[in-house]
């Protein structure tokens, strides 16, 4: 992570939420509820003073009877009004029904002169006594049959007016029946008793009259009472309401504060081991950097310059490029090895055999006793070079090391790029296990979040 980014989240001051203050909530409740206590107090206090306030027994039983009374009366009183009101419907039905066939008698009536049959025989048997004198002339007689056979039609036509008319004679007697029946129903004894009943409970209430109002004084302190308690009940819901709402407002912000904070800590986790994994990258590219072979080719160098006191060493080489971008760099990075770099722990003025050394000088006076520096001997056991065992084998054990030497710089380019890609595959395998372990670990969190979660709701419901 670097510097900028680690300051950032050291400088986010974290949230303070606080949370609501249920002890003054609990302190207003309970003073409401001894405002209620109170209040119960008094209604208690009320209630006993009113069954104290009660009227005489003899008077309170009589007073229960003639309300009893009067209740069956005025019953019998709904269930005679009822009963008339059903007459006066049917009356109602039958008049409208008689009004309607006497308009359609009058409407046929009104064509011709004629109310009756009997006033239609009349006409027929005058006419008819007229044709049979034999006095009228033949005009006279066509014209009279005519008439006649035209007043006998009509008497048929008449035939159904009486009909409704007999229709109309039976519905006056039903309506005359009814009203019978409804003068029935006009009970003045019930009236009369009623009246008698109420003058006595108004002279009972009369002589109590102080006492009920009373009563009713008391009755209405103590419904008064009541609703005082429920504006008290109202109070207290409102107030557990209110800290509900806050309370739920407390605990959706302390979670969204919660959820922000846990996904700076995996911000800030994912970009360390980002940043982690930058470090061991950039450690492995730059090692893979280093051109292959380099401690065998200063250790050969080493070992000519022993054996041979003549030999240069030559200058150092830059190491190969790295083919890509290192991941914190977008340069080309490349290592050169120290000139003065010695792969074998030997003090240097011992190790390397100049011919103005002392031992270069002490190994010429000592030819026949040849001897071989220990680190040489193993130097050359890791090169896998047999060592001289006497002067004349040197010679060899010099081309051997040149022979190497050659055959490892002309591999030493093509060995560090497959060194560099190996460190990359391992680079790339290694990020690719660290992303699935961290998308496990991730679904897993969510897991238990989620149950968590779940089990949270079902508590709380």
């Amino acid at each position: 992570m670097s510097a900028e980014t680690a300051t950032s989240f050291r400088s986010a001051p974290r949230k303070f939420i606080k949370r609501p203050d249920d002890k003054a909530l609990k302190e207003e409740i309970e003073g409401l509820k001894n405002e209620i206590k109170k209040l119960d107090l008094a209604n208690n206090e009320l209630t006993a003073q009113i069954n104290k306030t009660q009227v005489e027994d003899g008077a309170q039983k009589k007073r229960s009877k003639l309300q009893e009374e009067l209740k069956s009366l005025i019953q019998q009183q709904s269930a005679s009004k009822n009963e008339r009101n059903a007459i006066n419907d049917q009356i109602k039905n039958i008049d409208g029904q008689m009004k309607k066939r006497i308009a359609e008698i009058q409407a046929q009536t009104s064509k011709n002169n004629f109310k009756t049959v009997g006033e239609i025989d009349s006409r027929i048997s005058y006419l008819d006594g007229l044709i049979d004198a034999g006095d009228l002339k033949l005009a006279d007689e066509r014209r009279f049959v005519k008439e006649m056979s035209a007043l006998r039609k009509l008497r048929k036509d008449f035939g159904g007016i009486e009909k409704t008319q007999s229709l109309i004679d039976a519905d006056k007697v039903k309506i005359a029946d009814l009203k019978k029946k409804l003068s029935s129903f006009q009970n003045k004894e019930l009236s009369a008793r009623f009246d008698a009943i109420q003058k006595e409970l108004d002279t009972i209430n009369e002589a109590n009259k102080s006492l009920y109002s009373k009563r009713s004084t008391l009755f209405d302190k103590r419904t008064e009472i009541k609703k005082q308690k429920d504006e008290k009940y109202n109070q207290i819901r409102k107030l557990r309401a209110d800290f509900d709402e806050q309370f739920a407002k407390f605990k959706s912000t302390l979670a969204e504060e919660k959820k922000k904070r846990d996904e700076e800590y995996k911000q800030r986790q994912a970009e360390e081991k980002q940043a982690k994994r930058k470090e061991v990258a950039e450690q492995q590219l730059a090692e893979a950097s280093v051109p292959a072979f380099t401690t065998e080719i200063n250790s050969i160098h080493n070992l000519l310059s022993y054996f041979d006191p003549s030999y240069v060493k030559p200058a150092p080489k830059t190491a190969v490029a790295t083919n890509g971008n290192l991941p914190t760099n977008n340069n080309i990075r490349t290592v050169e090895m120290p000139s003065d770099v010695v792969v074998i722990k030997k003090e240097q003025e011992a190790f390397f055999a100049g011919s103005k050394s002392k031992k270069s000088k002490q190994r010429k006076n000592k030819t026949k006793n040849f001897t071989v520096d220990p680190d040489v001997i193993v130097s050359l056991s890791d090169l896998s070079i047999p060592f001289p065992t006497k002067e004349e084998e040197v010679t060899s054990t010099v081309e051997v090391l040149k022979e190497t030497l050659s055959a490892l710089e002309d591999k030493q380019e093509e060995q560090t790029k497959t060194n560099i890609e190996r460190a990359k595959a391992r680079i790339a395998k290694l990020e690719a296990e660290e992303d699935a372990r961290e998308a496990e670990e991730a679904a897993a969190v969510d897991e238990e979040e989620e149950v968590a979660e779940e089990e949270q709701v079902n508590g709380e419901a």
